[in-house]
């Protein structure tokens, strides 16, 4: 089974913060959830690391309006707006669901998806939603189980709505770890890319703007 923790561990070393939305433990005994809950809480907590264990992403529905931030005093800067997402098989279909039940709020904040050997199905789950279609467009690349080297363009049946590139291995459970080097380059440029937009859009006050302000 494919472990999360070089995952977790390259985020914060990176200086995400981490919220795992399913912790791949799908087998606790009922008996001992109470104890279990307790025991992960108790190992978890860190100032660096947030952790929610949850059946699926749409339990992120709302702490999505305001993701906790590292050293933040007020709810302004209480509130995240760079989220990425990493997903893998099932969890890509349920990122797509909870795309389009939070449509705005995810479109807001999300600025990149990795999603890995994903078993999402974007004709059916976004139909014709041209905005949508728009926004995966820019905002999500996904890695495939291809014999082609890591991050080599991926042949696939059906068309695809945004790059799907090659994790390098062709075997499900290796395709994280074997593109997870990627998946943060990937993040870091789309993250860049975002930051010059964003501050390509502020204007500049220059002396003749200040002028006018003065005259007017």
């Amino acid at each position: 089974m494919y472990t999360q923790i070089p995952c977790i561990q390259m985020a914060l070393q990176a200086h995400y913060d981490v919220i795992v939305l399913n912790p791949n433990d799908n087998f606790v005994d009922l008996k001992m959830e109470k104890e279990w809950k307790s025991l992960l809480k108790q190992s978890i907590e860190s100032p660096s690391l947030k952790m929610a264990q949850a059946e699926s992403f749409l339990s992120f529905q709302h702490p999505l309006q305001g993701l906790p931030k590292r050293c933040s005093h007020t709810p302004e800067e209480h509130v995240a707006y760079n989220v990425a997402f990493i997903v893998h098989g099932y969890g890509g279909l349920v990122f797509m669901d909870l795309l389009v039940r939070r449509k705005w709020e995810v479109m807001s904040k999300v600025y990149a998806v990795a999603l890995i050997d994903s078993d999402h199905h974007v004709g059916h789950q976004l139909g014709s939603d041209g905005q949508l279609l728009a926004w995966i467009k820019h905002h999500c690349r996904e890695w495939v189980t291809s014999p082609k080297p890591l991050d080599k363009l991926a042949a696939t049946v059906l068309k695809k709505e945004f790059p799907v590139v090659s994790a390098g291995t062709e075997k499900h459970s290796l395709a994280p770890s074997s593109s997870l080097q990627s998946i943060f380059k990937y993040f870091k440029k789309a993250l860049k890319a975002k930051t010059t937009i964003t501050f390509s859009q502020v204007p500049i006050e220059t002396r003749s703007s200040t002028k006018r302000k003065q005259s007017a």
